[in-house]
């Protein structure tokens, strides 16, 4: 069963990969940079609310 794990794992990073590329294809930022970048624009939007 261990062979199946390695395969999903596999996948999962080739998957993760492809989205990445996608996006520093449409964004110019890698996933980490993208999220962090969403996070400050949520930060900033709550503190215009207080």
């Amino acid at each position: 069963m261990q062979g199946g794990f390695e395969m999903g794992t596999i996948i999962g990073l080739v998957i993760l990969a492809g989205v990445d590329w996608y996006l520093v294809r449409k964004t110019g930022l890698h996933i980490p940079q993208l999220i962090s970048k969403k996070y400050a624009e949520y930060l900033r939007g709550k503190e215009h609310h207080k």
